[in-house]
């Protein structure tokens, strides 16, 4: 192996070495934000019926649901809640022949 080879390699290895053990860098934690959204779709012409909510608060507590016009006809709406070391905690329900269309939101 010529001289110049063996510098760039070595030089490459060099290189490889101290990006592997450069430490990584420390995410900064910050408190939870208060937040909100949601949106609804309902084209009645095109069956579609879905939206979703959801917010949040200073405690990290979050609180939301969803909903679809499932193809059968039933309405699946699931509501969670997450806080804590609890995890996501959802309570799914169906309504069976739902016309969804033009009901409050």
């Amino acid at each position: 192996m010529s001289p110049i080879k063996c510098i760039v390699l070595l030089v490459a290895c060099i290189s490889v070495r101290q990006t592997l053990s450069a430490p990584a860098p420390q995410e900064q934690e910050y408190p939870p934000m208060p937040y909100e959204y949601k949106y609804d779709v309902e084209d009645p012409e095109k069956t579609l019926y879905f939206g979703a909510n959801e917010s949040g608060d200073a405690a990290g507590k979050v609180i939301g649901g969803y909903k679809v016009l499932l193809p059968d006809g039933r309405l699946m709406t699931v509501e969670y809640t997450v806080e804590g070391d609890s995890g996501f905690v959802p309570k799914i329900t169906f309504e069976e022949n739902a016309n969804p269309f033009g009901k409050g939101k």
